[in-house]
């Protein structure tokens, strides 16, 4: 699933709302989930997951939006640290070919 994501935490931290909306707490990737994992790949890389939450649950479904928030821990500095993040799939827009295309921030 072709998502953007929020990330709620840096380090186990919350990150105030004022810096939220930075692009470092930002990403747009491809989705997965395995298990207890979910995996954020990045469009068409084949460099490797970019971000990962292990023991990830989704704690939150909003309607209307289509959005989510997971939950799950995250590595940092060696240890385990807590992260949530806010989940919003993609939109596909028309292109100018007349086909439809997700909506890649550029």
């Amino acid at each position: 699933m072709f998502v953007r994501i929020c990330r709620l935490r840096q380090g186990g931290r919350r990150i105030p709302d004022h810096e939220a909306g930075r692009p470092e707490h930002q990403a747009v990737g491809d989705l997965q989930s395995t298990g207890r994992k979910f995996v954020l790949h990045q469009p068409l890389a084949n460099a490797g997951p970019r971000y990962l939450l292990h023991d990830a649950r989704v704690v939150a479904v909003q309607p209307g939006v289509g959005g989510m928030l997971i939950r799950g821990f995250e590595e940092y500095r060696g240890g385990a640290v807590l992260q949530e993040w806010e989940v919003t799939p993609l939109d596909q827009v028309l292109g100018d070919d007349g086909l439809k295309h997700w909506n890649w921030p550029r």
